[in-house]
């Protein structure tokens, strides 16, 4: 078993969840207890930092009291996650965690960040001797944050199947491998009515925030761009942007293509990405110009919906009456102006 501190820090590990198991308090007592009230505190304190600062935050670690609530608040935020039952709310809460942890993954050895990627399914080579790091690429396709040009498979190079990473590279692949998991985990569980009951208060806060800024999302132009009137795939590709999600190169072209087919500047754009846990502003603007045209002798277009559809970025389960007639995203957001102005 590993160290207090270890388990504290990272609590998605096997070991955390073993000691838990071992030494930990019942669901019933974790909830009720006084003992615990200090661990159901911090697992709240977990979910306002990860929903307002898109990280759950920093607290003492000196002893083992310390410690042992910190690894009890875990699946304490986790049970309230699922019990605010908003699927934006778990992506925001997930990539808190995720951040976190690959913070704490940068300062350590890398025969650490081995055994959280043997646990994350994420296949690894590790020489020792030449300290030289290779990720499959299957694994590497599917966690890197390839919007910038030195995350491309093509500027990696590939051998038998691996290609060369360094330390920070595998620590980024291991954060989103693992935001991907705890979301998935929390969009497979059902609330706990125990849960539900001891934290209504903070759930109903929760939910009332949750309100609150999507309606400011929805009502708030972007530049000069109604919200509110985005086809269903813009709206999908900006919520997963604003939420820290790694949206795939296609979604992040046709967004930017879009909107700068609506006359938005670089800079009102720009800030749409800068929620990304690693966003960094001048490569992200060097590609955002590239596409909308002021760097390049090019302005490139936003997909139709056919090829939206082919990339696998039009939710087509979300497609409504104006979806069904159209077969660009443009034709989307003019018609829908058009029926705001024929309103009485």
């Amino acid at each position: 078993m590993r160290e207090l501190i270890t388990l504290a820090k990272y609590p998605f590990l096997h070991d955390t969840r073993q000691y838990i198991k071992e030494n930990g308090p019942s669901v019933d007592e974790l909830l009720h207890n006084l003992p615990y009230e200090r661990a159901r505190i911090i697992g709240i304190e977990r979910l306002d930092n990860a929903f307002k600062n898109r990280d759950v935050g920093n607290r003492s670690l000196v002893g083992d009291s310390d410690c042992i609530m910190e690894i009890l608040s875990y699946p304490l935020a986790r049970m309230v996650a699922v019990c605010i039952g908003d699927s934006y709310f778990k992506k925001r809460y997930a990539l808190g965690e995720a951040y976190h942890i690959y913070k704490y993954l940068l300062n350590e050895p890398t025969s650490f960040l081995l055994v959280v990627a043997q646990e994350l399914n994420v296949t690894v080579q590790y020489s020792f001797d030449k300290n030289i790091i290779k990720i499959f690429f299957k694994d590497y396709l599917r966690n890197a944050p390839t919007r910038y040009r030195e995350w491309k498979i093509v500027n990696r190079g590939i051998s038998g199947g691996f290609l060369t990473i360094s330390h920070k590279d595998l620590a980024r692949i291991l954060l989103e491998s693992l935001r991907e998991r705890i979301n998935e985990e929390l969009l497979a569980r059902e609330c706990d009515q125990s849960v539900y009951n001891m934290f209504s208060s903070d759930i109903q806060r929760f939910q009332n925030m949750l309100v609150m800024q999507k309606k400011k999302f929805e009502t708030a132009p972007v530049g000069k761009v109604s919200i509110e009137k985005l086809p269903p795939c813009m709206k999908d590709i900006l919520s997963a942007i604003q939420s820290g999600e790694n949206v795939p190169h296609m979604g992040r072209f046709s967004l930017v293509a879009f909107l700068s087919s609506l006359k938005l500047s670089s800079n009102e754009i720009l800030k749409l990405f800068s929620s990304a846990p690693d966003y960094q502003e001048d490569k992200t603007r060097y590609q955002v110009e590239h596409i909308t045209g002021t760097s390049s002798s090019t302005e490139y277009k936003c997909p139709g919906c056919e090829k939206m559809r082919t990339y696998g970025i039009c939710p087509v389960d979300k497609m409504d009456d104006v979806c069904k007639k159209v077969r660009h995203p443009l034709s989307y957001y003019s018609d829908k102006w058009k029926q705001e102005k024929k309103k009485p």
